[in-house]
This record gives structure tokens, sequence and C-alpha cells, in this order.
């Protein structure tokens, strides 16, 4: 039996009233061609600010902006990126640390890293401090420090992967022998699995208390950008670091010069196929013989690769390692009896890069136009303005409060833009 149901024709007036609900949304392909379409929310121009201010959690400490950004409400809790804003007084002096971790791949590696590298670069400066005839030890010795901390706490790693598999012992294991040491030691392979198989990019920091040096450290595709405003009144920007990722040609050319002859060491702009980064933390799986990806990673990782990626990306791994954990050290030194310039440092994860169509010289130009427009107003109004908010606040859209308003409220379920985080140091 059926039931008929009438409904009755919609006035004018509730016609209206649907028109009215619907005149602020669009629908976009992200330019994927294609059909399917995603709604989206046009905001006022007041409410754009209002909403990324929910989103991206900015916080100023005395010389510090910060944000952390993703919106997808799917991925918000998800977010990969961590950083780090400390000082440390060492040996009577104020030691500034700032720091963007990029995760991929997962959260255990990046958590790891963020944890352990600050106070391993604090207990290697102090040990310095201790030794050094005079009040800042050389540049050269704080750079290589700096190195040490990073290849060591990698290191760890690799070291906690052999010493719970050493590659004798996992050359004569049997499958079921292997399952069975697994089985047994469950909880600690889970974390040395989730640490191999995930990585992170590192940028940061490290002022002196005269605030006369300054060191950048990068491993990674983070961006760093150093501006300054002369006496004059001029500023300038300078890119201080280059990115280590499958589009820089020279990383590219140097991972085919040590795996000479692997014509797929370097495959569509990724590491053997697969990882865009080119130095990172962890990524372990990516620097030690192929099988341990074979017979451990791809057999007792869960939610990993599927079975013909495993053997494919193995097949590849025949002189590892191919990731490396080799930063960038980059040294400034600042004259502070003569040079009063007005100095800040941008750290930024590749995110923030990712929402610009060109990324050249102009966008440190477009930086410092950011931050001087900033501190005017500032001066007109009088009320602090967070920078790392600003520079955001311009990726997502700027003065195209559509783009601006997509970027924000995009009804989808995967997320659309990498995770961003902006640190901008003054000083």
């Amino acid at each position: 039996m059926y039931h008929v149901v009438t409904l009755s024709a919609a006035t004018s007036t509730e016609n209206l009233q649907a028109l009215e609900e619907v005149k602020d949304f669009r629908t976009t392909d992200l330019g994927r061609g294609g059909k399917q379409r995603w709604t989206y929310h046009i905001l006022a121009e007041g409410a754009v600010d209002t909403e990324l201010q929910r989103l991206c959690d900015p916080r100023s400490s005395t010389s510090v902006d910060s944000v952390t950004f993703q919106p997808c409400p799917e991925y918000a809790i998800l977010n990969q990126d961590r950083y780090s804003v400390e000082e440390w007084d060492l040996h009577g002096g104020i030691w500034q640390f700032n720091a963007v971790y990029d995760g991929h791949c997962g959260h255990d590696t990046v958590n790891f890293v963020c944890k352990r590298l600050p106070s391993m670069i604090r207990m290697s400066l102090q040990a310095l401090l201790s030794s050094s005839t005079g009040a800042i030890p050389s540049s050269e010795l704080v750079s290589e420090a700096l190195t040490n901390a990073i290849r060591h706490l990698d290191d760890s790693i690799r070291s906690d992967l052999f010493d719970f598999l050493p590659c004798d012992n996992l050359c004569g294991l049997s499958p079921d022998q292997l399952g069975e040491h697994i089985q047994r030691h469950e909880s600690k392979w889970e974390s040395i699995s989730a640490r191999c198989t995930q990585g992170a990019t590192v940028l940061f920091s490290l002022l002196d208390p005269s605030k006369r040096n300054l060191w950048i450290v990068n491993l990674g595709d983070s961006q760093a950008v150093l501006a300054r405003k002369s006496p004059s009144g001029e500023w300038s920007g300078t890119v201080v670091n280059s990115l280590h990722n499958g589009n820089n040609p020279l990383e590219c050319q140097r991972i085919m010069r040590e795996h000479a002859g692997e014509h797929a060491c370097v495959s569509d702009n990724r590491v053997i196929g697969y990882l865009a980064p080119t130095r990172a933390i962890g990524d372990t799986w990516l620097k030690v013989p192929s099988m341990y990806t074979r017979r451990v990673f791809g057999e007792y990782t869960p939610d990993w690769l599927t079975p013909p990626l495993v053997e494919q990306y193995a097949e590849r791994i025949l002189t590892p390692p191919y990731i490396s954990d080799i930063p960038d050290v980059h040294h400034y030194v600042f004259d502070t009896t003569l040079d009063k310039q007005e100095s800040f440092l941008i750290l930024c994860s590749d995110g923030l890069l990712d929402l610009y169509d060109n990324i050249d010289a102009t966008l440190s130009e477009r930086w410092v136009r950011i931050i001087d427009n900033a501190l005017k107003s500032r001066m007109e109004h009088g009320s602090p303005r967070n920078l790392a908010f600003e520079f955001l606040r311009d990726a997502i859209g700027g003065g195209d409060i559509d783009l601006a308003s997509r970027n924000l409220t995009l009804e989808m379920d995967d997320k659309w833009i990498d995770d961003v985080t902006v640190l901008v140091q003054r000083f």
C-alpha cells in the first residue's frame, strides 16, 4: 500500500528566505577539473579575521609571535606541525631558541623530535659554555654542536631499531621467529616502527644573549627569512636557506651523485618516488637495508604501505641512506654597537609557502612589506599586532575575500591545504 503525501507550494516569502540562506555560498573544483565541486561560505571581511583567529591559535611572548593552522575539521587535531619557543638562562645570559618541526606520515616522530631536540641542544650549549674561555664559544664550535645534536637524535632512532633487531639476527630469523619476537615485544615495536616509518623536518634559530650572534639551522623544506630595517628606514629581506626537497635541483643532483647509476633514487621529484623532503629526522626505513622494509616494516606496521608498494620501494633501496640528516647551518654576526637595525626572523613550515602561487625572490620582499605595514598600524592605532597572524592572513588570500573564505570554510573531508606554522622573532 502506498501513501500519498501532498506538499503545498512554497510561498514567495519562503522562496526568498531560501535564496537568502544560500546567497553567500559558492562552489569550486579547486582547479582540479572534472565534475566534482565543493561548497564554501563567503565570509564578511571582519569574519575572515575572526574565523582565522579561532583556527590558528595566535600566541605572543616577549619576542615571538606564533600561529599553527589546519582548517579542515577532520584534520585539525591531526596537525603534524609542532614548534618551540624557549629562553635558556645559561651562565648568566639568556639564549633564545625557536623552532618549527614539520612532521610527515604521523605524529610519533615529530613529537619525539619536539620533546628531545631542544634539551639536547641546551645540554650541548651548556657544556660548550662551561669549557669556553670566552663569554661565547666560537661560531664553528656552536655550529658543530647544533649539527651533532640533530644527527645524534636521528642516530638514536636507528640505534633503537638495530638494538631491537640487529642486521645479523634478522637475516637468521625465520618468518615465524620474527613474528614471535615482535609479538613478545609488541609495545616496544609499535614505538620503534612508528618513528622509523615517519619523519620530521626541523628549522630552528639560536640567538646569543648579546643578540650579536644568530644561528639558523635547517633540515628539510621549511623556510627562514631575515628581515632588517636600516637606520634610513629601508627594509630588506634575505632568504636564509635553500629547501631540502625534490623540487630543488641541487638536492636531486646530490642524491643522484651519492647513488650513481640508481635511476629510481629520485623519481617524480621524490626520494625513491615516495618522499618529498630530502633531509629529515626519522624516515629510518630509507636509511637502512631494504630487508627491514620487506621483512619487518612491510609485514608488521599496520596501515602503512600496501604490499605492492612495499616491494616497489624496497627494490629501489640499494645503497642507503637516501634521506640525509646533515643540516645546513647559517651564522650571522650583527654589530650591535654601530648597527641599530630593527630585525625580524620569520620561520615557517612549507605549508605557508604552498599557499602562494609563486615562490621566488619577490616573496621575501612581500613579507618585509607585511612587517612594515603591521608596525605602521601599531604606531597609528597603538595596539600590538601578531605578526605571524599577519603572514598567515596574507597567505590564505590577503585582500581576496573569496579565496580567503574558500581556504577557511571549504566543505571537504580531506584536507585541502597543508599544515601551516609561522614564528616571527623580534630582536
